[in-house]
């Protein structure tokens, strides 16, 4: 099953035909509403027995043997009853990635979470990366359907309603979630859920994940030249080493810098330094205020 937007229908077609997956449901939201929605409506689409492997479009795993092995073990806690979520070693301070306090031992090498806290301020993230306690939020969860659609009832009932209004069937094939469902409140699954549960355990994932929604994680993963640089687009360079330069609707160029990102759409161009690449966040709430 695959929850998307209708800008992005195309793109998971061909993808799911590629896979050669010709069984499959795609829901198709009219505006996106976060995960939490997202997840709602995978629940009541899908048997309640069925386990549910929450995954994030834009997340890269080197070692898919390890992350099914992983998966698998989720998957039977999941069928427990409990709401599992992976968690990441920290190799570096990340101000960009939530983190989960590890609590008590449970069981399959599995533990209580503590609690989760928010993307950190720089030295924050230099303590929690260093201390042992904590692991970066994969965002990624494994549960049962029923058990999400429990806890959405207990947690979010007025979500539940609206969610199940906008769901006209389940499938299989691509569904079209009601208009109804732009009005379903916005909001993470970490926040709406997983936050306020009693059912969390946490997994330790080595199977090299990494986020690719960032400009650092999409520098380092992408092709690049002998100077180290990624380009995408019509790009001119002279003398830049170490960078990521996407070019959408014009020719960029640039000239003599080191380590920064260089992203030009039709409605904006950003520049910074690919070190400081977390404060575009910032930079957006403040534009959007």
């Amino acid at each position: 099953m695959v929850v998307t937007g209708g800008r992005h229908l195309d793109l998971v077609r061909s993808s799911l035909e590629r896979l050669g997956h010709t069984e499959h449901l795609v829901l198709v939201e009219p505006e996106g509403r976060n995960t939490a929605p997202a997840v709602a409506a995978a629940s009541l689409a899908l048997d309640p027995d069925e386990v549910m492997v929450v995954l994030p479009s834009d997340h890269l795993i080197r070692d898919p043997a390890r992350f099914r092995s992983a998966v698998e073990r989720a998957a039977a806690l999941a069928e427990g009853g409990s709401v599992v979520t992976f968690g990441i070693t920290p190799t570096r301070p990340e101000t960009g990635y939530g983190y989960i306090e590890i609590g008590e031992p449970a069981y399959d090498g599995a533990h209580r979470v503590a609690r989760f806290k928010e993307k950190p301020g720089e030295e924050d993230a230099r303590r929690m990366a260093s201390d042992g306690r904590h692991l970066w939020n994969s965002g990624m969860f494994v549960l049962t359907a029923g058990t999400a659609r429990a806890e959405f009832e207990r947690l979010r009932p007025d979500m539940v309603e609206a969610v199940a209004a906008a769901l006209p069937g389940s499938g299989p094939g691509v569904v079209a979630l009601r208009e109804g469902f732009r009005g379903v409140e916005a909001i993470s699954f970490d926040h709406a859920v997983m936050e306020h549960t009693d059912r969390a355990l946490v997994l330790e994932l080595d199977a090299g994940w990494d986020d690719l929604g960032s400009y650092v994680a999409l520098h380092a993963h992408s092709p690049q030249d002998a100077d180290g640089n990624a380009v995408t687009g019509r790009v001119i360079l002279d003398g830049v080493t170490d960078s990521l330069v996407v070019a959408r609707s014009r020719v960029v160029a640039v000239v003599g810098l080191s380590g920064v990102a260089v992203v030009e759409t039709p409605e904006a161009v950003l520049v910074v330094p690919l070190d400081q690449a977390q404060k575009v966040r910032e930079i957006a709430e403040e534009a959007e205020s």
